[in-house]
């Protein structure tokens, strides 16, 4: 194969992205390349950077190194929120590399205020005199926990090695904690170094986590709503009927009990009565869709740690479908293993297209579900 060939493989069978030295091995260790230099990794990441700026491609960026597969993206109005914002990120990552580092530290000073540090306590050190620290503060928990914290910040595009958590560690009065701050990313001995058996812990920020943060906390960024009228599909799909309603995509994943059911009982329709569903594989037993909604969500909980924070973004056009809180709800139900609820007062479509939506927030593909009936 080729080596755009062989990651367009190994991507489709993950189901979610992943960096092009992961790709790289898993493609060496498959022989899917053969490789005429010492450093496939470098050929295969060069090629996928090169690739993506090309019309048509595969293959899309996913963060610093990461790629994934450009069918996974999501399509419509959905595709143009999705371009909207990785480009403000782009635009946000471009405008903290080229701001001067003074103020640069003002910016992390404003994002540590909207992180929850005590605003009278946070206090940028003197430039050029820092000794390491560059800002510094205190961080309340719900008014319980305090924490003194001194923060390094590296406005750099090379990594940041050990030796300057060392020297940021070296720097901490008694009871501090120490959190670096970069641009760009960390090597692996300075993240190895920050965790060091019997050492005071140092908190890292890479650039990705920095943009994120600065997003969430909305530090430069304006998160704007807009009106978009589109039909109600629970409000005809029980007017019209389930059965013309159009198909859905579907998902897969382990069950500990229940035994896989014959290949004959799959579809990818819409069924009038489940009896359960397959997830990344495995079959689970639910009679309802009730049961089908709750189960595939406690099974992306367990095997997705980022599960909370992307199923709380999954909305409908009229109220939230699943939140940290049920007030608001129909029907609530709590989510087995995630410390939120879902509004399981919802249609067979509405279900299935729920399940589609977290499965493409998640990086996974909708075709990894089916459901089963009898």
């Amino acid at each position: 194969m080729t080596y755009l060939d062989a990651a367009y493989t190994i991507l489709k069978a993950a189901g979610q992205p992943l960096h092009y030295e992961a790709i790289t091995q898993e493609a060496l260790k498959q022989g899917l390349i053969k490789p005429q230099g010492a450093t496939p990794a470098a050929t295969m990441g060069s090629r996928l950077y090169t690739d993506t700026l090309e019309e048509g491609s595969r293959f899309v960026r996913a963060g610093r190194g990461t790629f994934g597969l450009a069918e996974w993206r999501p399509r419509g109005i959905d595709a143009h929120v999705s371009d909207i914002n990785a480009d403000t990120r782009k635009q946000l990552r471009e405008m903290v590399l080229n701001m001067p580092p003074d103020r640069f530290e003002a910016l992390i000073r404003e994002l540590l205020i909207r992180m929850g540090f005590d605003e009278s306590t946070v206090q940028i050190t003197p430039y050029r005199s820092d000794g390491g620290v560059d800002v510094i503060g205190i961080y309340r928990a719900a008014g319980l926990t305090e924490v003194s914290a001194a923060v390094q910040v590296k406005r750099w595009k090379g990594n940041v090695g050990a030796s300057i958590v060392t020297q940021l560690r070296g720097s901490l009065q008694v009871h501090q904690q120490g959190i670096i701050i970069t641009t760009s990313d960390f090597t692996k001995d300075a993240r190895r170094e920050a965790v060091e058996a019997n050492k005071t812990r140092i908190g890292l920020i890479n650039g990705d986590e920095l943009i994120d943060l600065l997003v969430k906390h909305q530090v430069g960024v304006v998160k704007r709503t807009l009106e978009v009228t589109v039909l109600d599909d629970e409000y005809w799909s029980e007017l019209i009927g389930q059965s013309s309603a159009p198909s859905v995509p579907t998902v897969s994943l382990p069950d500990p009990v229940a035994p896989r059911p014959a290949p004959t009982v799959k579809t990818r329709l819409m069924p009038g009565k489940p009896k359960g569903f397959i997830l990344f594989g495995e079959f689970y037993a639910a009679n309802t869709w009730r049961g089908v909604l709750l189960g595939v969500c406690q099974a992306l909980a367990q095997r997705c740690d980022n599960f909370a924070t992307v199923a709380t973004t999954i909305k409908g056009r009229s109220r939230q479908h699943i939140a940290d809180s049920p007030t608001g709800m129909i029907s609530p139900a709590p989510i087995p293993g995630a410390a939120l609820w879902i509004e399981t007062n919802q249609s067979a479509r509405s279900v299935l297209w729920i399940i589609a939506q977290l499965l493409e927030a998640l990086g996974r593909s909708p075709n990894d579900f089916e459901i089963v009936v009898s």
